[in-house]
């Protein structure tokens, strides 16, 4: 059984270059990763590209899906599991928007505090229990990470420590806290990477030793840039000067249960506690302030 992809991303591009065996790790309706040491494919029977996706145009076979635990032989013509095979010759090649430098501006404390007030709309109507904005991991990070970065001090933000008690904290298949990180680190090493000043970096087995390890890889990915299509797009509408960006973070923020509005939230608070450190304009304090409105 032979499936075409329509879609393969950079990162896949490499992983299966090297064609090393792979393992299925995690299977779901349409969707599977694909284990290869430190690294993952995602094997998505879906539209939403990124730099670890093979985009597969067919709906997946329910008689000869994928399994967890399954042998997998990577190469650059594609993954082959006894008589299925991921066939990507022809598929178009998926980079990264954020390895590119732009001219990039943070957005005003206004809009920033408009976008929390739509996420905290979303964590409203949410039925996961409970939410990463009532998490006591999460007022710490503001407390000791956020406020100095809106005063200007960088030092917890490039601490590693500072990021423990959020990754693997919390529910879902990618903890909340990892989701947030990932967009906290998405964007703040994308305006690094444009401004050609110090990004963070998390060390890889710290990520793994925390969390699970299809969650570990995706943040050890967002730190350098690879992150999917959707949050590509939040990242550079909100760093592009302008005004508004409520389409972009509806976008990202409607995915899964929780994990589009923790990964969203990462990227506006980020943003917010950056914002200050260049203008003193109070937007963190202003964010917080709808984020815990009692």
């Amino acid at each position: 059984m032979n499936q075409r992809a329509s879609h393969i991303g950079d990162l896949a591009v490499k992983i299966l270059a090297e064609g090393s065996e792979g393992k299925v790790t995690r299977v779901f309706q349409r969707s599977a990763y694909v284990r290869s040491g430190d690294d993952f494919v995602l094997l998505l029977w879906g539209g939403l590209r990124s730099p670890m996706t093979i985009n597969i145009e067919q709906d997946p076979d329910k008689d000869r899906a994928f399994a967890v635990g399954e042998r997998c032989a990577l190469s650059r013509k594609g993954i082959r599991s006894g008589p299925k095979f991921i066939d990507v010759k022809g598929a178009a090649v998926h980079r990264s928007a954020l390895l590119r430098g732009r001219r990039v501006s943070l957005p005003p404390a206004s809009e920033l505090a408009k976008g929390v007030a739509m996420l905290r709309s979303l964590y409203g109507v949410s039925k996961s229990s409970p939410l990463l904005p009532s998490d006591s991991a999460l007022v710490t990070f503001a407390k000791r990470t956020l406020s100095p970065l809106s005063s200007g001090s960088f030092d917890a933000v490039y601490d590693p420590d500072s990021y423990l008690p959020l990754i693997g904290r919390g529910g879902g298949f990618t903890p909340a806290g990892d989701d947030f990180v990932g967009g906290f680190v998405a964007a703040f090493n994308y305006l690094a990477r444009c401004r050609r000043s110090k990004m963070i970096s998390l060390p890889k087995d710290m990520l793994f030793s925390r969390t699970i390890p299809e969650s570990a890889a995706i943040l050890s990915y967002a730190l350098r840039g690879y992150v999917d299509e959707g949050l590509e797009i939040l990242v550079i509408r909100t760093l592009a000067g302008d005004k508004g960006f409520s389409d972009e973070l509806l976008g990202v923020a409607r995915r899964g249960h929780t994990s589009g509005i923790d990964m969203s939230l990462g990227v506006i608070l980020g943003e917010a506690a950056m914002s200050d450190a260049e203008n003193r304009g109070g937007a963190l304090r202003r964010c917080l302030g709808v984020l815990w409105k009692p």
